[in-house]
């Protein structure tokens, strides 16, 4: 049985992680001078204002902000913002960072929940039957498909897709068209094959990594045991996976963040998709410094949640991890 005082621990730990992420977040934006000062002082010079008024309007918009109140008081203010959802405004788009971050991460989910559910079933699956036919021809050809999807570069692979499926030119407006709504025809086409270009790198590392940890238990004598007794190869890979299941979920786990922080950017920009990937790339082209912290805020509570998940799938698949 799980102790109440190990889930209260887990629960403790992501608290904190979470505390911690958003005071990094707030240093980085408190600690840095803010570059939307000097863009307002550029605008307003060339505009041919006087000094007074530059400084004026410097002032005031600091005011706006409280950003001459002292620097703990800001700190307890950003606290309370970042849990009722106030996480500034966006200067290129206009408009409060958690509304561009509502509108753009369901574009982000409609193609990478899919990618994930066929990576995880499908790389387990085949990595499964892999380790349980070793040195058979589908053992040799998913081991080299693996690396193969592993080493094949997303931002290639999606212009590839983009002019042979899509039929584009690689120019402009090649790709996703907000104009025209997720699900339109050609729109739809575009996020399957974003789908299908996220979908390649994940199944690869899903298959190798299920493909390597299951070999380790293949020769083992248990397994020699289930055999002897006349069983089939998917009543051994059921053993194999009860006996291996703690490692390869934190491996799914760590890949499934690792590839999808890295490689959400170079879907989305390849094919145009408005989703967190691009909104976040477009504001750092510029300088949209609130909107760059938003973003990345959502996607390190994405790897905290994410890790809270792993840890309470440990004790869950071995109570004795759960103990105190």
């Amino acid at each position: 049985m799980v102790s109440p005082l190990a889930v209260g621990r887990r629960l403790a730990f992501a608290v904190l992680s979470v505390y911690l992420v958003v005071s990094l977040a707030f240093l980085a934006v408190a600690v840095p001078p803010d570059p939307q000062v000097a863009y307002i002082e550029h605008q307003l010079y060339k505009e041919g204002k006087s000094q007074e008024q530059v400084e004026q309007a410097v002032a005031d918009y600091r005011e706006r902000r409280n950003l001459d109140d002292p620097l703990p008081e800001r700190y307890v203010g950003w606290l309370v913002g970042v849990a009722t959802l106030e996480w500034g405004f966006s200067y290129s788009r206009g408009q409060p960072v958690t509304s561009v971050v509502a509108s753009s991460l369901p574009y982000t989910l409609l193609y990478v929940l899919p990618a994930m559910a066929v990576s995880l079933v499908g790389g387990l699956l085949a990595g499964l039957y892999s380790a349980t036919h070793h040195r058979s021809l589908f053992d040799r050809l998913a081991a080299g498909t693996a690396y193969l999807g592993f080493g094949l570069p997303e931002f290639w692979l999606g212009q590839v897709l983009l002019l042979t499926v899509v039929g584009g030119a690689g120019g402009a407006g090649v790709g996703f068209d907000p104009q025209a709504g997720p699900l339109a025809p050609t729109n739809r086409l575009v996020v399957g094959l974003a789908g299908a270009v996220l979908a390649t790198t994940l199944l690869a590392g899903q298959l190798r990594y299920t493909r390597a940890e299951l070999l380790e238990y293949v020769g083992t004598d248990f397994v020699k045991l289930v055999r002897a007794k006349g069983a089939g190869s998917w009543r051994v890979g059921r053993h194999l996976l009860r006996v291996a299941a703690v490692p390869l979920l934190s491996l799914s786990v760590t890949e499934l963040l690792g590839v999808l922080v890295l490689n959400v950017y170079v879907v989305e920009y390849v094919f145009g998709i408005p989703g967190l990937g691009r909104v976040t790339l477009t504001a750092i082209q510029d300088r949209d410094v609130p909107l760059v912290i938003g973003t990345s805020l959502v996607v390190a509570l994405i790897g905290v949640v994410g890790n809270t998940v792993q840890d309470a799938g440990y004790t869950l698949l071995d109570p004795r991890l759960g103990g105190e």
